[in-house]
Formats: structure tokens, C-alpha cells, sequence
């Protein structure tokens, strides 16, 4: 049984539908005080029941501001180093229900941040192997138009996916993500 870190987004969202028949999948959700929670939650839970996938979803609201440096809050992305904690998180609750796996979604295009980079991500790996898990990264040699191109094949609505940072229920579609969502979709943005 393998827990997949769900954000709501186009990568998570394309390894839910990859591997929403693969023995007993959970996704799990982290409300980390990121601005945009409340719209990739109700992304996370759509795409979960779409799926027919259980899901949990860890309020941890106080997080980011607790954790962020001195000096102005950023509640669109509040925690440095978030794949740490993520999958921290994910490996405890797969070792509470006696998973094997830990899935991410990054890809390629995440390498330009440090949590992105395989140095990192083979970091993230080995401390899951010592815990007895595997850390799933199938998308890490993928750019984000060609995980787009494997959800098209799989009849992925990406309108039921959210990727602002500034967390409006319309995105702003000038944000990183937005931009990096766009290009990926195309005319479909």
C-alpha cells in the first residue's frame, strides 16, 4: 500500500490516477498555513473521490508561520525545505498502517529549487530505505508538459486541479505556478 503526498496539483494529481488501483493507495493532504490550502484541498478531495481513493488530510495551520524566518510571512509558501516535512509525515503515517511506499510527484522542472534536486530527493530516499519504505519519484526525469501528456492518456480533467500560489478561487495566472501550469497545459490552462 502506498501513501501519495497530494497537493491538488498537476503532478500528484497524474500519480493519483496512475496508481489509484495499485493495492490499497491512500493519498494524504498537508494543510501547512500555504495560502492556497483551501482551494488544493477541495482539488485533493475531488480528485479523491473521482478516484475512489481514501484520504487524509493533516491540518497543520500554525506550521508556517511557527517555522518561517524573521521578517515578513509568506503564506503562499510558508515552509522552507516543505519535501522534508512532507514526506516525513508521509513516512510516519505509511509506517502507522504498515505501507511500503512514499510517492512523489516531483518532476524535472522542480530541480531549480534545492527540494527538487536529485542530490536531495536521493537524500529523502535513503532516510525511507532506513525506516524500511521506498520514496517513489517517477515523474523526477519528466518535464511537466510530458506528466501532462501521460494524464491526457489516462482522461485526467486538469480543471479539477489547482496550482496558484496566491490561493484565489480564480488563479492569478501570473504566479511561478500559474506561468509553469499554462505552458504545461497549453490552451487547456
Amino acid at each position: 500500500m502506498p501513501i501519495l503526498l497530494l497537493s491538488g496539483g498537476i503532478e500528484s494529481a497524474t500519480l493519483l490516477y496512475e496508481r489509484r488501483g495499485a493495492g490499497g493507495l491512500r493519498a494524504l493532504f498537508l494543510d501547512y498555513g500555504q495560502r492556497a490550502a483551501r482551494p488544493e484541498r477541495s482539488a485533493a478531495v475531488a480528485l479523491c473521490e473521482t478516484t475512489k481513493t481514501p484520504l487524509t488530510i493533516l491540518p497543520l495551520k500554525g506550521l508556517g508561520k511557527t517555522l518561517a524566518p524573521p521578517g515578513p510571512f509568506s503564506p503562499h509558501v510558508p515552509l522552507h525545505a516543505r519535501n522534508l516535512l512532507a514526506v516525513a509525515l508521509a513516512a510516519n503515517q505509511a509506517l502507522a498502517l504498515k505501507a511500503r511506499a512514499v510517492l512523489l510527484g516531483v518532476q524535472r522542472d522542480d530541480q531549480g529549487h534545492s527540494e527538487g534536486t536529485p542530490s536531495f530527493i536521493a537524500a529523502l530516499a535513503d532516510t525511507l530505505a532506513a525506516l524500511g519504505l521506498t520514496l517513489e519519484t517517477p515523474y523526477r526525469n519528466l518535464r511537466k508538459t510530458e506528466v501532462v501528456a501521460r494524464g491526457r492518456t489516462l482522461g485526467i480533467d486538469y480543471t479539477h486541479t489547482y496550482s496558484c500560489l496566491l490561493g484565489r478561487r480564480v488563479p492569478c495566472g501570473r504566479c511561478p505556478q500559474c506561468r509553469a501550469r499554462a505552458q504545461a497545459l497549453g490552451a487547456d490552462a
